[in-house]
């Protein structure tokens, strides 16, 4: 019994460190715990193989690594080298100097940049082998100098100038400027022009500049060995009279079978020993390579005293020194641990008030690292979200007020209006509509339901009016007769939610059309006899007459006899109407037409009344026009009404025009006037059944409204269509295309199938 207290202490202790494991502390600092440990044994293995290691063995080292030094500074050179080639090469107008030979402008253009990267040899050649730019460093300053390096003993600018390659590697070598004699290192790259070979650019920096530059950097002398080894430049010579230094360069030289020995083997340190001016060196020998370049030999030299040894510290002071450094790791580790889940968990409680609808708790977290970014922003979006929910409930108060409107005015409207959602079901949507639906039920039993034509007016009219609708239709039931509009509905997402259907009976408003019709078709009927009266009479009287009439009076029994058939035609027209008012079609008697005739024929018929107002009145007709299939009458009365049209509404002095011309498969008719003109408001309805456009200039035009609506069904008739365009105060262009005989036949029985469908 005394055991089971000691247990459940145990047990509470591993349960304490499963949760510190588990939890994102453990997770910071157990593999933080790790990786220190492991650091510290490897550095301590480290540092221990280090003390033992002999001081020759570091020497050995620190000059290898002196030697890579100084190579990757000649790799750095090179680069520069290819830069200041490339900014050359791309500034803005070099190439085009170069090509035109302006040395000036040249000068103008790369001398400052040159001057400004340090550059100490700076050659452009252009694409046929001429110098175009040389410049050379004398007495620290960049100065031009006249020399010809195509024909000097340069091969890096004439290896370039045989390939003629715009992609072609950069070449480098050290040798000697003709000009000076001083030892350079050189870079030459190609010069393109719109993917063209343009020249070369050749760059350079003198070797003494360089060796000193490297002297500083690796803190180790430096000789470069050339022409089967001689040495040409060494920083042991720098601040030397010249006769010393030749001297100097003689004693370093090595035979030509040792130069060629290691600039010809594979790349590899060779460790010796020699002695300069009575002082002893060790030495590193190595190829001088650059890319895939070997430009060289050089030695990189150590005095053999420059490391001493010394008594490596004891194992027991590396222990205790790596010992005590964990210790402080482990407990920074720790406190930084702590710096990043103590603000973490103070986000975690905010979260969990917010996601139980708590809007008003915030972080309070002030930091600048990315745990204060990421608390701000919690902070921030809490709030914006704790906004958005007050405006979201004064959204849906808005929208339930809203809502209760829209069902009132719904409710009071006489028309019932339904929805017919995504899935095709029908939803009432007001009362006027289920009694309506009501009524259609219970009159299925009277009669079943047929849908009636929608002429083509009434689509054109509805559209023009409620340009929203998607369709119109009418059906009857029984003796009652309902108008269908419907319109489709979507979210603004663009989502289809259904189609809006309007109901309306329009069982009166058809009954009252139908007494219009036959109205109109009654009295057009029995205006004929009256004007059959007139017209014979008319005949009768010009014929006996004879000189009794004075020609000014035959002129008018003429008019009169004119203006009859015109009345005819337009009793004619109204029955025409009325039949297509009753659901009809126009009855053709289709024959074989000359267009330009029946034009012609307008032509001479109506000359007299433009020349009376007065009006300059033309015809255009072309060439080889194809027959057309037409009832004459018919259209002789449509283009007639176009006619009639452009001269009463063009005032006296203007100018009307008839063209005939042809298309690839039509034949087309235009009235051109420079009458009034007609507003583009007024356009969209000049087709529709008793529409007149009101005007000031109507006040003497007499007309029912039906020529153009006539025209247009006797035009769609013959397959054909009928347009126009127009400006108020510049005239205005009537236009009918008419199939080719040829065409007439496919085309109307296209026209027969959209009819009937």
């Amino acid at each position: 019994m005394q055991d089971q207290p000691r247990l459940s202490g145990r047990t509470r202790v591993f349960n304490t460190l499963l949760r510190f494991v588990s939890d994102i502390r453990g997770k910071i600092i157990v593999p933080y715990l790790i990786l220190t440990f492991a650091v510290a044994v490897i550095g301590l293995y480290v540092v221990t193989r280090l003390a033992s290691s002999s001081a020759n063995e570091r020497f050995n080292t620190y000059l290898v690594e002196s030697g890579r030094a100084v190579l990757n500074g000649f790799a750095s050179q090179e680069i520069d080298h290819l830069n200041a080639a490339r900014t050359f090469a791309l500034t803005d107008g070099v190439i085009e100097a170069m090509q035109a030979g302006d040395k000036e402008t040249l000068s103008t253009l790369v001398l400052p940049a040159a001057t400004t990267r340090g550059i100490d040899v700076l050659i452009l050649v252009d694409a046929e082998g001429k110098t175009e730019f040389s410049a050379l460093k004398r007495d620290g300053q960049l100065v031009l100098v006249d020399y010809d390096f195509r024909t000097a003993d340069v091969w890096l600018i004439d290896q370039l100038l045989e390939q003629r390659s715009p992609d072609a590697s950069p070449v480098r070598a050290i040798g000697l400027h003709p000009v000076d004699g001083l030892y350079y290192y050189f870079t030459a790259a190609p010069i393109e022009l719109e993917g063209k070979f343009a020249g070369v650019v050749m760059v350079g920096t003198a070797l003494d500049t360089l060796l000193r530059n490297l002297n500083a950097t690796s803190m180790a002398g430096l000789t470069v060995y050339l022409n089967d080894g001689q040495a040409i430049a060494s920083t042991f010579t720098q601040n030397m009279l010249p006769e010393a230094q030749k001297a100097l360069l003689a004693e370093l030289s090595i035979p030509k079978d040792a130069y060629e020995d290691v600039l010809n083997s594979e790349p590899k340190v060779r460790i010796e020993t020699m002695q300069i001016s009575g002082l002893d060196y060790r030495l590193s020998r190595r190829p001088l390579v650059v890319g895939n370049d070997r430009l060289a030999v050089i030695d990189v030299v150590l005095p053999s005293d420059l490391l001493l040894d010394s008594n490596p510290l004891s194992r027991g002071m590396y222990v205790l020194v790596f010992t005590a450094a964990m210790g402080g790791v482990i407990l920074v580790g720790y406190l930084v641990a702590q710096r990043i889940t103590r603000p973490l968990f103070t986000l975690i409680k905010t979260s969990q008030a917010v996601a139980e609808g708590d809007l008003k708790q915030r972080t309070g977290i002030k930091r600048t690292d990315e745990i204060g970014t990421l608390a701000t922003a919690f902070d921030q979006m809490t709030e914006r979200l704790d906004e958005r929910t007050l405006a979201l409930q004064s959204s849906l108060q808005v929208q339930r007020e809203t809502a209760s409107r829209m069902r009132s005015i719904l409710f009071s409207i006489g028309d019932g209006v339904l929805l017919e959602d995504a899935q095709g079901d029908i939803v009432p949507l007001n009362q006027a509509a289920s009694f309506m639906l009501e009524d259609m039920a219970a009159r299925f039993r009277l009669g079943p339901m047929r849908e009636l034509p929608m002429l083509e007016q009434e689509r054109s009219l509805d559209a023009w009016v409620n340009p929203w609708l998607l369709e119109s239709r009418r059906f009857q039931i029984a003796n009652r007769i309902y108008m269908a509009h419907s319109a489709a509905v979507g979210s603004d997402d663009g989502a289809n939610l259904g189609t809006v259907i309007v109901l309306r009976d329009v069982t009166a408003e058809m009954e009252a059309e139908q007494l219009k019709d036959a109205f109109v078709a009654h009295v057009s009927h029995e205006l004929r006899t009256p004007l059959t009266a007139i017209k014979g009479y008319t005949a009768l009287l010009g014929a006996t007459a004879g000189t009794a009439l004075t020609p000014t009076q035959h002129n008018f029994l003429d008019r009169i006899s004119r203006q009859t058939d015109n009345l005819v035609a337009m009793i004619n027209s109204l029955l025409d109407f009325s039949e297509v008012e009753a659901g009809g079609r126009i009855g053709l008697r289709l024959q074989s037409l000359e267009f330009p005739t029946l034009i012609k024929e307008i032509y001479e018929e109506w000359r007299p009344d433009m020349e009376e107002k007065p009006l300059t009145f033309t015809v255009e007709v072309a060439d080889n026009l194809p027959r057309i299939n037409a009832d004459v009458a018919r259209l002789r009365w449509a283009l007639i009404n176009l006619v009639r049209n452009a001269l009463q509404y063009t005032d006296a002095g203007g100018k009307v025009t008839l063209r005939l011309f042809s298309t690839q498969n039509d034949v087309v008719f235009q009235v051109v006037d420079t009458g009034v003109g007609i507003a583009e408001e007024a356009q969209k309805r000049l087709f529709t059944r008793f529409y007149r456009v009101m005007q000031s200039h109507d006040d003497n035009v007499r007309g029912l409204g039906l020529g153009l609506y006539v025209a247009k069904i006797i035009v769609e008739a013959h397959g054909g269509s009928i347009g126009v365009s127009s400006e108020v105060g510049v005239g205005s262009t009537f236009t009918v295309t008419l199939p080719a005989a040829r065409d007439q036949e496919a085309r109307q029985a296209l026209l027969d199938r959209k009819r009937r469908g």
